[in-house]
């Protein structure tokens, strides 16, 4: 084992959590009554509604609406533009959020009733122009002007030259402008970097022309839409924007190259967030039924053929810890919201000792930023399910399988060596999962009570490696500890070879059990097996096992050698999923 830097790994998993995509902790430096956006389920709450500058050319528009079929829980409505021709509408947050780091955004909206055809969409749009920046009407969408491929609306006063500048904008457009795109259905991101934002091919940073699974945003019916930005990276790796709706990853392979802090001008690596919305010769009621914006936080698509990884980067642009996951049964929304909560390990401490003393917060190295290390709990949320659920009552069992990677140092985890017999190293690791009862907030703590409930870990791997496992329930924090209590090495017993004097070529079959630490899991839990046949060996020859469906015991049989004369060592070694190792020996004599 290494004792400076190295690399550490823990997976656990999840089924049928309660939780839904929101913020954990309040971002430290916005006024309490706005910190960050949080309309949901919908755009009910009076107070949260006031955190938005509404700016429009049709009066009354962007307003608050009763929704049109909506989704249960949902009866308000930001309702962008009416259903009439040649306006256009924004929507901005009035506190500005972090966006030199990670975040991610979730949104639902919906367009529909046209008096006409369709047009023209909406965008999701960052911007350091102010709370009253609008752009044109028509195929500017609100926010871009456009040089070629379409023109200003019928009485359209904005000119061309009105795009939002100092903008990044996804755009979401319902309507075929000849030289724009060529379908009425298409999602891009456009940027003309600190100029006028356009919505012509020259602004295109990416596009996506052909939305999978026959997806038509104007249909009428409710869409998801999650856009998360990884934050810094080091050259020459860049940070990237990735955009997933319904469900659907439109720029897989993690997503699309792009620097908002070089490519912007912000204030202290912050900016304005909203939407802006615009009807031209056709339109649509277009309305966004629920939105929440998470700094810090990222979001992926998992799958059940590969390792997803979520990478979180510090100040510096390092990559110095990452979240992973892997559905083991296929899951109808497999979105995942990611949002690191770091904190002293002392703190950390604190809360996990409530439940598990003594266990201890492993700390990370560097995750702050160069020289600071933190300890860091994750909060789960599926901010594409119903209610922003995973597992919910009409898409019930999400199983998957998460973990941590992350880098550490020794000497800031003095307690994490454990001499054990004959000197392995047994960590005593966890991987301990708790909820603290608010579903939009699971690693909140509760006003009574343990956050922490339960210990996850079935896999643990000291240096460059992976580990699996399972588990059932609700709740979805996270959080990696050692010195966790329950987590012995496993007991091995020999009753052959024993301490005697064989004959030379004698027939010895070996009989030993590697049975399962006391207060560990047993093959029925949903963790188990603690203990894999594979895991209980012998020295030298090869083995046969099986394993106690009840306890998890492992009873192993193999041959033993009397080929030789002399003292002869028979040597059996049981390592757990949590890591811990446990060597037992039997001298014996062939005469």
């Amino acid at each position: 084992m290494k004792l400076g830097i190295t690399r550490l790994i823990m997976v656990a998993a999840i089924a049928t959590l309660a939780v839904i995509g929101g913020s954990a902790a309040a971002w430290a430096q916005t006024p309490p009554s706005c910190p960050s956006p949080n309309f949901s389920p919908d755009f009910s709450n009076v107070s949260n509604d006031a955190c938005l500058t509404l700016n429009g050319t049709s009066v009354g528009y962007p307003g608050f609406y009763p929704a049109i079929t909506p989704p249960s829980g949902v009866t308000t409505v930001l309702r962008l533009t009416p259903n009439v021709l040649a306006t256009a509408g924004s929507g901005w947050y009035n506190t500005v959020q972090p966006v030199a780091s990670s975040f991610t955004t979730t949104f639902t909206f919906q367009l529909s009733q046209t008096t006409t055809f369709n047009a023209d969409g909406i965008a999701f749009v960052i911007q350091n122009s102010g709370a009253t920046a609008l752009g044109p009407e028509g195929c500017g969408i609100g926010f871009g002007q456009s040089i070629s491929g379409c023109t200003p609306a019928a009485g359209d006063n904005l000119g061309p030259s009105a795009g939002i500048s100092n903008s990044l904008a996804v755009e979401f457009k319902t309507y075929t402008n000849v030289g724009l795109y060529s379908t009425a259905n298409s999602v891009s991101i456009q940027s003309n970097g600190t100029g006028a934002n356009c919505v012509d091919q020259s602004c295109s940073i990416a596009v996506n022309n052909s939305l999978p699974n026959n997806i038509t945003m104007a249909d009428g019916n409710v869409h998801t839409v999650t856009i998360t930005y990884s934050g810094p990276a080091t050259p020459p790796a860049s940070p990237t924007l990735d955009v997933i709706l319904d469900n659907n990853d439109l720029f897989p392979g993690g997503g699309v190259p792009v620097n908002l802090n070089t490519l912007l001008s912000l204030t202290n690596g912050t900016a304005l967030v909203g939407f802006t919305s615009s009807t031209g010769a056709g339109d649509d009621k277009q309305d966004i039924l629920s939105w929440t914006f998470t700094p810090s936080a990222q979001t992926a698509v998992l799958s059940t053929t590969g390792t997803t990884t979520i990478n979180f980067p510090n100040a510096s642009g390092n990559n110095v810890y990452s979240f992973t996951g892997q559905l083991q049964t296929p899951y109808a929304t497999p979105v995942i919201q990611i949002q690191p909560i770091l904190m002293t390990q002392s703190a950390c401490d604190a809360i996990v000792q409530k439940n598990f003393w003594p266990a201890r917060c492993f700390v990370y190295e560097n995750a702050e930023n160069t020289g600071v290390a933190s300890s860091v709990m994750f909060s789960v949320t599926c901010p594409t399910s119903p209610g922003g659920t995973c597992g919910s009552a009409s898409i019930p069992n999400f199983f998957a399988q998460l973990g941590t990677v992350f880098e550490y140092e020794q000497s800031e985890n003095p307690f994490f060596v454990y001499p054990g017999i004959l000197g392995p190293l047994n960590p005593f690791p966890g991987w301990l999962k708790g909820f603290g009862g608010i579903a939009t907030a699971p690693c909140t703590l509760p006003a009574s009570g343990p956050l922490f409930q339960s210990n996850q870990i079935s896999n643990f791997f000291i240096d460059n490696a992976t580990t699996k496992g399972g588990s059932s329930g609700t709740g979805s924090c996270w959080v990696a500890t050692y010195d966790t209590p329950g987590e012995i090495w496993p007991g091995i017993s020999i009753s052959s070879p024993t301490f005697t004097t064989y004959s030379l070529n004698q027939s010895v079959t070996a009989k030993y059990t590697c049975s399962n630490p006391s207060t560990s899991k047993p093959v029925s839990s949903a963790t188990g097996p603690y203990l894999t046949v594979a895991s209980c060996t012998q020295n030298p020859g090869a083995n046969s096992c099986s394993t106690n469906p009840t306890t998890g015991a492992i009873s192993c049989t193999g041959p033993v050698s009397t080929s030789s004369r002399g003292l002869h060592l028979f040597e059996v070694t049981s390592l757990d999923s949590g890591g811990n190792q446990n060597v037992d020996l039997v001298i014996y004599n062939v005469h």
